[in-house]
Formats: C-alpha cells, sequence, structure tokens
C-alpha cells in the first residue's frame, strides 16, 4: 500500500518518474558551446594554506568544486566534519535547501517516517569509511531530532539524503556513448543526461557539485551535489567512467539488509582500474540492493551496460553486462555498430522487459537512435551533444514525451576518457520547468590530474 501511495505522489507532481591533465582540449563552436568560469572564481571556503585543508570549496557560479583530500592523514570523520564545516560557510542555507528537498520529496510526515526507516535499515551494510564522513558532517549541522521541514539536516536525514537512490526511486536517465569506428577519435565519447525532480523551488540545482576525492594513490570525481558522497554520475584517474540509472521491474520493495548501490560504485571506482572488474563488483551476487537498477561502464576503448536485474520476469535473468552487439529482447532493435546507450529499462535477451510497454523508454530509444544515426557514421563531440540535447524545440517538454533534453533535466555529463575532457550543462539555479534554456550551456570543467 506505501508503494502504490509514493507512486501516486510522484505521478501527480510529475517529478520522481520510474539512483588528469590540467590539459583542455580546445571549445567547439557550436549551438551547445561551452564557457569557461575560472575568472571570476569566487573563493567562499578552503582558502587557506595550500596542503593544510582536508576539504576545500570553491564557488563557481553554477556548481560548486569540492576537494576531498585523504592524502593528508586525516580520518574519514574529520574530513568529514570540515566539509560540512565548509559548506556552511560557502553556503549558509545549506541545511534548508537539502532539508527541503527532503520534505519534499517524502510529501508527508508519514512517509518522511519510512524513508528514514529504509536508509536505517541499508545504513549497517554502508562501508565504515562512508559512514564515518555522513557522522562527521551530521556532528557539525544543527538537526538533533527528526522533524521533517524544520530547516535542520539530523544524522538520519543525512543518511537518507545519501541513500536517496536506494530508498525512493528517484532517477529517470539516459547515456550514450561512441567509440572505435563511430567516434572521429576513435575513443570513447560519453553524453550522459540526468533527470531528477530538484525539489518544489529547484533546491538541488543550487547545491550541484563536482567532488574531487583525493587518495595517495587514486583519485575519484563524482558529478552530482554538496554532502552526497555515492556515485551519480563519475570516474576515476584510470579513465573508467560510471553513471547510475533506475530499471524497475516492479518487485516488493525491501530494504532488510541491503546493500547502497551509489555507495558501492564509489568504492569500486577507488579500488578497481578497469571496467569489467568494476562490473564484477557491482554484479556480485551477495551484494543485495533495494532496487533493480543500470550501471554504465566505459573506459578509453568502449563502453557497456550493466544490467543489474536480480527480480523480476524473464526466461534468462542476470546481472550482466550489455555490449555494442548484444543480443536484444524480442522487438528491441540497436543496430549501431561501435556504440551503445540505454535509458530505464532493461535490453537483454532473457532479461525482465520494462522496456516494450514503458513510452517513456520507447520514445526515448528511438530518439536517440533516429538522431545518433542523423549524425552519419563519424561522430563528432559536438554533435554528440546535439543527440543528447534533443528535443522537440520550443517549451522543453516531459520525459514521457520522448525529448532527451527535457524539463526535468537536472544535468547533462560530457566526458571523454582518453583527454579526461569534462563538459557539463547544469541546471541553473534560478530556473522553473518552462524557463530552462531551449540550448544548454555547457561549461568545461578541469580536471586535476591523473
Amino acid at each position: 500500500m506505501f508503494k502504490k501511495a509514493v507512486t501516486g505522489f510522484l505521478v501527480f507532481l510529475l517529478i520522481l518518474q520510474a539512483g588528469c591533465g590540467n590539459n583542455e582540449q580546445k571549445s567547439v563552436n557550436s549551438a551547445q558551446s561551452s564557457v569557461n568560469t575560472q575568472n571570476g572564481d569566487v573563493i567562499s571556503a578552503g582558502s587557506g594554506i595550500a596542503g593544510q585543508d582536508g576539504a576545500v570549496i570553491v564557488n563557481k557560479g553554477n556548481y560548486y568544486n569540492v576537494i576531498l583530500d585523504f592524502s593528508k592523514g586525516l580520518s574519514h570523520k574529520e574530513v568529514g566534519k570540515e566539509y560540512a564545516e565548509r559548506m556552511k560557510i560557502v553556503l549558509p542555507e545549506i541545511e534548508t535547501l537539502v532539508d527541503s528537498f527532503i520534505s519534499d520529496i517524502t510529501a508527508n510526515n508519514k512517509r518522511y517516517q519510512y524513508m528514514l526507516l529504509r536508509a536505517r535499515d541499508i545504513r549497517p551494510q554502508i562501508p565504515q569509511n562512508c559512514k564515518d564522513e555522513i557522522e562527521g558532517m551530521a556532528s557539525v549541522f544543527s538537526g538533533t531530532e527528526n522533524v521533517r521541514g524544520d530547516n535542520k539536516i539530523s544524522v538520519d536525514e543525512l543518511y537518507f539524503y545519501n541513500l536517496i537512490p536506494d530508498a525512493i526511486r528517484q532517477t529517470q536517465c539516459l547515456v550514450i556513448s561512441v567509440f572505435g569506428l563511430r567516434s572521429v577519435t576513435h575513443k570513447t565519447m560519453i553524453a550522459r543526461v540526468l533527470d531528477w525532480f530538484g525539489g518544489i523551488s529547484n533546491q538541488i540545482a543550487k547545491i550541484q557539485a563536482i567532488t574531487t576525492i583525493k587518495y595517495s594513490d587514486k583519485i575519484i570525481y563524482s558529478i552530482g551535489y554538496m554532502g552526497f558522497m555515492g556515485i551519480i554520475t563519475g570516474f576515476n584517474n584510470n579513465g573508467v567512467f560510471a553513471a547510475i540509472l533506475d530499471s524497475p521491474t516492479g518487485k516488493l520493495y525491501s530494504s532488510q539488509g541491503k546493500r547502497s548501490y551509489p555507495i558501492d560504485l564509489r568504492f569500486a571506482l577507488e579500488t578497481e582500474s578497469d571496467l569489467n572488474v568494476v562490473a564484477d563488483y557491482m554484479k556480485d551476487p551477495s551484494k543485495e540492493y533495494t532496487f533493480n537498477h543500470l550501471i554504465f561502464l566505459s573506459d578509453t576503448d568502449e563502453s557497456k551496460v550493466l544490467e543489474n536485474n536480480f527480480s523480476g520476469k524473464g526466461k534468462n535473468m542476470r546481472r550482466v553486462l550489455r555490449s555494442s552487439d548484444s543480443l536484444l529482447n524480442k522487438g528491441i532493435t540497436w543496430g549501431i555498430n561501435d556504440s551503445v546507450a540505454t535509458v530505464n529499462s532493461f535490453l537483454l535477451e532473457g532479461n525482465h522487459d520494462n522496456h516494450t510497454n514503458d513510452k517513456s523508454n520507447t520514445k526515448r530509444w528511438e530518439n536517440i537512435k533516429t538522431q545518433l544515426l542523423s549524425k552519419g557514421n563519424e561522430v563528432t563531440l559536438n554533435e554528440l551533444k546535439e543527440v543528447a540535447s534533443f528535443h522537440k524545440g520550443g517549451r522543453l517538454g516531459p520525459i514521457t514525451g520522448g525529448d532527451l533534453y527535457n524539463n526535468t533535466t537536472q544535468q547533462i555529463v560530457i566526458f571523454e576518457p582518453y583527454t579526461f575532457n569534462l563538459e557539463v550543462f547544469f541546471r541553473p539555479k534560478n530556473t522553473t520547468s518552462v524557463s530552462l534554456p531551449a540550448v544548454p550551456l555547457f561549461e568545461k570543467i578541469p580536471v586535476l590530474g591523473k
């Protein structure tokens, strides 16, 4: 009954529909042009003596550049505490924004309590380092009780915020990649569209962040939101890229003993340097998750989609990688060599078919194919941007209409693992679904180093 109530609420709101070198490439002149925001940076926190900070936050205008440095001997709890202290300096209303976002997606006090209970079930399975970071942050925030809409963040609320993809369906996304002969560089190019409900007052657009997590022997880059410690979209200094997507099968929800897949994905990127090994880690049958999902994975030479399907109907349900030439379920076609794409559905032959009867998935899938094929046999980065930015024209429509760039789009991430070229369209902070720019403007993001 609760699941039906939540679904009704989500439909009502039309929102939760369903988790290197400093070298920069020359900007490409196009409708989707890039801007560079390095000039005029506002350093709001973390501008102390170099080498002394575990957490640094720089206000870049449309996003916050965050560096969390574990290479200097600070514990994960110490870095988490310092991170929250600096968040409150750079953005004094951070607690209000996150708390009101939680209030919006839970809708009422009963659902709010259910969501906190779900997060509490998952919490014991979170790796200790990540729990220490979350609890370090929570020690700085002002919430001491769980009160929905009090403009404070409690420790339970911060855990729920970090477990949103595991506790309540939030994503409706897509990813497109070309590589090999279909890529003008013959190397991998990726376009990832993130469609999330951003809060009634556009709250999460105001806390967008590029987070760099530094270790002595590894660097992780996360494109997401301040205070969110898992991976929504990210990559490591080995050039392995990953992005999460929801893929529901209708299985009855259970959080008992389950793990967090965005947090596990962060661990995989931190410890592994090979696309297939990251996939092996995430599809390990001993790792049980609350929701079926997809993980789009890329390296310098190819892209694949992990269909992490562990429940539902199907002749041969499995947790396995889908490639450019994989056999698909009856009636579903791709047929574009050296390219892979995904919407919010399983496609592999024998896997649960949550694609065919979902108009949002089928319309977007066909538009991806049409737009990609229209670019010819060899695709440039600029053309890939145009594919990801496709909509029917005029005011952006709902995702159910088939627009790839639509009125719920929060971010479009462009990434080239070979060069570490990163460009991002961030949903503007002061906008509504009817005032989004018709053409997304991408910002070039400097990447620290391999």
